[in-house]
């Protein structure tokens, strides 16, 4: 089946891609190239990060640092996507949700109240790597530095040198948590040679201002130093519905005013110095700070309420975020001599903060029914999550000892060391109805110390065959301990509100609502009264070898073939409740080739691969419940999937059809497949009950289209003076994915004869994003001198509504609300940007 698939699609993927590119080769021997290569797609980085072609109008070379080590990306025999900041700019890529529409097989999810953004890549992630409970799949570097929480891939893309997506397992020169890739962020360093800078504002609608700016400072010949900093903000996207006019209700319980969910409001700013004494030493030391004081994002209603619009909320929490991160980054490189450089890479990051938001999202309003006893029965329910407090602490070193210039053997040594402790402090409420119903349930948790170590040896180097052929072979050896000290759950363990313990109307004071933010658990637990303490110390130890064979080779001029086998490894994973998770392992093979034709002007890459994973980690949120359907403790739960199965085909295709027409497409398809795993869907059965647990094997993965696409072309129109207008369409296309591993609900039951339940009622619908297109259209404007530029743009054309995930309420006591979040509606804007 796979063999046949493989054929299938490659076939399916190189005809289509041969078939759009068919009038560039008609048009390129009789043509020019523009002077300005493409500027979204692996192949099309800015002039300033590339190497001068034979032809001054060709596909420029471009330098990325995906082997730990400066080469041309078109020889590098990796599936590699790089952008640099002018290419990120024109795509108004903010951060990496923009940028997944330009990536094969990169897809995205956002969580709400941790506001963090969680990666996908080739149909393997983790939508609960956000916290201290999980870590990812995809790992996340600014400038070599690794960044182990979900929140740093939000800060904003400013200022770079250029931006790469590793695709693929890179277990040997990346190690830790790369599973199946890397997003490599190297930021703009200072240069020696001259003043100079930029400044750019954009405007739009939701209020959008936008500002960011660069400074280069030479100092002498042997110090400089460059400033950049960049602010976002906009109002948030979900308006507030009118609070509920029912007896009973206290209507000022309701939010209806003031900050809106998705609402931006983010800071940024970021200091570097390049210090270099002699020829043979260079050290890059940057320090950067980051604040968001916007919005999360919250869930919508699939199918809004009649008389309700798609971008509205019924809520009963407001939503605020006060996060923060700092980080300072160091690289040392020491050159012996013309072949050996000893380089020291070494980093510290904070991030912390607090945010609270609406967990409910407004789906099962309250009826204001009385029970006759002066309380208010509420169909529905009120959930509120918030961080009181989080802070993630990181440090890391790593020291790498590798050959220089040109060799008939390449090679890279390397030691790493990482240190990370987390403390969070996690509070949940729920309530009956709305804010001022009868209690529920109620917990906090407290992690005072959970601690992370890893550390790795690896050794990689590449043999030149012949000068067509390389032969390439490395090795990298991690062992990560992780503990839990002193992390406690603080949970309500009575049986209800006593009349002593409610306020008027109802309300019971067991709620947390961040109750005494500074209090121990056994403090917590004495203030009170029904609460009980659960522990969560445990530790845990796992090692593991990863590997990697590789032969490329120049099959004709400007035609490089590359085959490979691979490895990746994450390790295990602690949890609540002391438990322990198995780590996941995953072997890749992959085939692909890079080529460059007609003098360089279109360039074609494309790759297949065939990803097995075993004891594939996958995460919910599992809420137990008793008998009567009362909720009696809730917490997110890691289990080993026997493994599963992604392959696929990616493609991107660049091309300078005439001195002033270009064309890029970046292209996947992709399947996946889960291996055994028996799980609860927790979102619309009850995880206490044994009955309710389904058989998920041959399941699709979520994020996981089984095609994606972008496909971009622009054309200048110029003028006698040398200004011209560049209008540009970018079309992204998807087919339908699920959002889940459970893929709706339509596995049965395993016991279903035995305990009379049925499975399959709620269709899939809902769990489902269905087959899309987005458009996005821009139109820029530049000057004889090059001093400025002025875009205006469009984006999400279509306004379609895009779901990254899929969640419900009121299930299992009631029949199901269902929701999601979305990406951004139709938004436009102005950006001007000058330099000096």
């Amino acid at each position: 089946m796979t063999t046949k698939y493989g054929f299938a699609a490659s076939t399916a993927l190189a005809a289509t891609l041969f078939l759009l590119a068919t009038p560039a080769y008609a048009q390129l021997d009789q043509q020019t190239a523009a002077p300005d290569p493409t500027p979204n797609s692996a192949q099309a980085a800015e002039q300033t990060n590339s190497q001068p072609a034979a032809d001054s109008n060709a596909i420029q070379d471009i330098v990325v640092t995906a082997t730990r080590r400066e080469t041309n990306l078109q020889k590098t025999p990796i599936a590699v996507s790089a952008f640099s900041q002018a290419a990120l700019d024109r795509q108004q890529v903010r951060d990496v949700t923009d940028l997944a529409r330009f990536v094969p097989s990169l897809q995205f999810n956002q969580q709400g109240d941790q506001s963090a953004v969680l990666l996908t890549l080739r149909g393997i992630g983790n939508d609960s790597a956000y916290t201290e409970v999980a870590d990812p799949e995809v790992a996340v570097y600014v400038d070599g530095v690794y960044s182990p929480r979900a929140q740093g891939a939000t800060i904003l893309l400013y200022d770079l040198e250029r931006a790469e997506v590793l695709r693929g397992p890179q277990g040997t020169l990346f190690g830790r948590n790369a599973t199946v890739g890397a997003f490599s962020l190297i930021t703009a360093k200072p240069t020696l040679d001259k003043f100079y800078g930029n400044v750019e504002a954009v405007v739009g609608n939701y209020d959008r201002v936008g500002t960011r700016g660069t400074l280069n400072l030479p100092v002498s010949d042997t110090l400089g130093f460059r400033v950049a900093f960049a602010t976002e903000r906009n109002d948030g996207y979900a308006d507030y519905q009118q609070a509920p006019n029912i007896p009973g209700i206290n209507r000022s319980a309701f939010v209806t005013g003031g900050k809106k969910y998705y609402a931006r409001d983010q800071y940024s700013g970021r200091v570097s110095m390049l210090f270099r004494p002699s020829d043979n030493f260079r050290w890059n030391l940057s320090a950067e700070g980051f604040l968001d004081k916007g919005a999360p994002v919250i869930s919508l209603l699939q199918t809004p309420r009649a008389g309700t619009d798609r971008w509205s909320v019924l809520a009963d929490t407001a939503p605020d975020t006060d996060r923060y991160s700092v980080a300072v980054r160091s690289t040392m490189d020491y050159d012996f001599s013309d072949s050996a450089q000893l380089s020291y890479i070494a980093g510290f990051s904070r991030i912390g903060g607090s945010t609270q938001a609406d967990a409910d999202a407004g789906a099962l309003p309250p009826t204001g029914t009385g029970d006759g006893l002066g309380n208010a029965e509420f169909q529905g329910a009120f959930g509120e999550n918030r961080t009181i407090d989080s802070r993630y602490d990181f440090t890391s070193h790593e020291l790498q000892l590798k050959s220089t210039g040109d060799n008939s053997l390449d090679w890279i040594l390397g030691a790493y060391y990482s240190h990370e402790v987390n403390s969070i402090r996690f509070d949940i409420d729920q309530r009956n109805g709305y804010r001022d119903g009868t209690f529920s349930w109620a917990g906090s948790f407290i992690q005072a110390h959970r601690q992370i170590d890893s550390a790795a040896g690896f050794a990689q180097a590449t043999y030149h065959l012949t000068d067509a052929v390389r032969l390439t072979g490395g090795v990298r050896y991690t062992h990560d301990w992780k503990k839990d000290e002193g992390g406690r759950n603080v949970t309500f363990a009575g049986t209800g509100c006593t009349p002593a313990q409610q306020l008027p109307g109802g309300a019971c004071t067991q709620g947390i609502f961040g109750a005494y933010p500074g209090a121990t658990a056994a403090e917590l637990v004495a203030l009170l009264p029904g609460f009980a303490i659960s522990n969560n110390d445990v530790k845990g130890d796992w090692g593991k070898f990863t590997y990697l064979a590789r032969v490329d080779a120049d099959l004709a001029q400007d035609v490089l073939g590359y085959a490979s086998i691979s490895s990746g490894f994450k390790s295990g994973n602690i949890q609540d409740n002391a438990q322990l998770t198995d780590p996941e392992t995953i072997t890749n093979y992959e085939a692909g080739f890079k080529s460059r034709f007609f003098d360089r002007r279109l360039t074609l890459n494309m790759s297949a691969y065939y990803s097995d994973f075993k004891g594939y980690q996958v995460n919910q949120a599992v809420t137990f419940r008793d008998a009567a359907g009362n909720v009696t403790s809730s917490q997110i739960v890691t289990q080993n999937a026997k493994g599963a199965k992604s392959y696929g085909l990616e493609a991107e295709l660049v091309a300078n059809v005439t001195s002033n027409d270009r064309v890029q497409i970046a292209a996947a398809l992709q399947r996946t497949k889960l291996d055994e795993l028996q799980s609860v869907d927790g979102r619309l059965y009850n995880s206490s009950l044994a009955g309710s647990i389904v058989e998920l094997k041959g399941n699709e993965l979520a994020h996981a289209p089984r095609f994606s696409g972008t496909f971009t072309y622009e054309h200048d129109f110029k003028f006698g003076n040398g200004a011209s207008i560049t209008p540009r369409v970018t079309t992204h296309v998807e087919t339908s994915s699920w959002l889940s591993y459970f893929n709706g609900d339509s596995n049965p039951f395993l016991n279903a004869a035995a305990t009379g339940q049925v499975r399959g009622i709620y269709g899939t619908n809902w769990d489902r994003q269905k087959a899309y297109t987005r458009t996005d259209l821009a139109l820029r404007y530049s000057p004889p001198t090059d001093s400025f530029v002025i875009e205006a743009f469009l984006l999400n054309v279509e306004n379609h509504d895009i779901r990254t995930s899929a969640g419900a309420q009121g299930a299992p006591r009631y029949a199901p609300v269902f929701l999601s979040n979305y990406q951004n509606p139709r938004t436009w804007g102005l950006r001007v940007k000058a330099s000096f």
